[in-house]
């Protein structure tokens, strides 16, 4: 899985650019640039936080849909 899909499944499960961003201890524009490829080489940590994020997310979702 790369940055863009992390970024794009955040956005389709209702963050903003700006909530992800807040949620990392990143801004908008860094997360923008993320998610279009602006950097190649990012750093492991973020990469981890951004892993993190999704999993607290898309499990948050799936447990209220139960």
């Amino acid at each position: 899985m790369d940055w863009k899909t992390l970024i794009l499944e955040l956005q389709q499960a209702g963050l903003s650019q700006a909530e992800i961003g807040g949620r990392m201890d990143k801004s908008q524009a860094w997360v923008s640039a993320a998610a279009c490829g602006k950097y190649d080489d990012l750093k492991w940590r973020d990469g981890q936080a951004l892993i993190a994020l999704r999993n607290e997310v898309l499990c948050t979702q799936t447990k209220e849909a139960a």
